[in-house]
């Protein structure tokens, strides 16, 4: 298990290509890490170093203070994952990377069932199942489940969020957040707002290079200026005329109501 994940002066190159220029600071445990940043970025590109799958760069990466060498300790679920299907069943797609550590039948289905579980599938119902009988959220569950079920120290996570319903966008959301408190958790998403929590750190990715922003910082520079970061509509409305505040509440409708009253009570109370 792993504290931290920390990027020193990284450059990522593809020939002469500068790809990322000089990406320093670190991902942590016990937190949602996000990565965000506009088209053609380098977000997904830095996933890909990070699973070991781009090697053209210079600098280096260290999980607490050394060399990290992804090997066994890291999954990488690209975007839509549900699309690389291909094992008959639930049972065999869940527990393939398992069996490809040479654990038994019956080792591997106590774990399994346990891990679906955990992902918010009812084993006694899709255990049997085609992957592709789920519904889309189950089989997007299913698919996130599959990708970490060996419970590596580091997961990436490309776009998670793309494709499902709100009430599957929430409940996703706690599930990753739950998982951060055992694992490095590092999501790249077009839509930071669901995932930005109080305690989370967020790397914006520009072409200048890239900037950390604990997330009351990046929410206040997206409200001063619109063209930083696009927020939703309605939390521009109800938040903005408090953008300088220190303490802005996350883009939840009911967070933001109870804030919006509190300023509201502060207000009248100095009148």
């Amino acid at each position: 298990m792993f504290e931290n994940l920390a990027l020193n002066s990284l450059t990522v190159r593809y020939g002469r290509h500068v790809l990322l220029n000089n990406l320093c600071g670190s991902f942590s445990r016990g937190q949602i890490n996000l990565v965000v940043g506009r088209a053609g970025s380098g977000k997904s590109t830095l996933l890909r170093v990070l699973a070991g799958f781009h090697k053209e760069y210079d600098g280096s990466i260290e999980a607490d203070g050394v060399t990290f060498v992804p090997s066994g300790n890291i999954s990488l679920a690209f975007q839509n994952p549900e699309a690389l299907f291909f094992n008959g069943t639930v049972e065999d797609e869940v527990g393939y990377a398992l069996k490809m550590r040479r654990m038994g039948r019956d080792e591997i289905e106590p774990i399994a069932r346990s891990w679906l579980q955990k992902w918010g599938l009812d084993p006694e119902k899709c255990w049997h199942s085609h992957p592709l009988e789920l519904s889309g959220g189950e089989k997007r569950r299913l698919a996130l489940a599959a990708c970490t079920i060996f419970m590596p120290p580091v997961v990436l996570f490309d776009e998670p969020l793309a494709g499902l319903d709100a009430k599957g966008q929430r409940a996703l959301a706690e599930l990753l957040a739950g998982m951060s408190s055992e694992h490095i958790v590092i999501v790249v998403t077009h839509e930071p707002e669901i995932l930005l929590e109080q305690r989370g750190t967020l790397l914006y990715l520009h072409s200048e290079g890239c900037r950390w922003f604990k997330p009351a910082e990046f929410l206040r520079n997206s409200l001063i200026d619109r063209n930083f970061f696009p927020l939703p509509e309605w939390y521009h409305s109800a938040v903005g005329q408090f953008a300088q505040s220190s303490d802005l509440p996350p883009i939840k409708a009911d967070e933001v109501f109870r804030y919006v009253k509190k300023r509201e009570r502060m207000h009248a109370d100095k009148l």
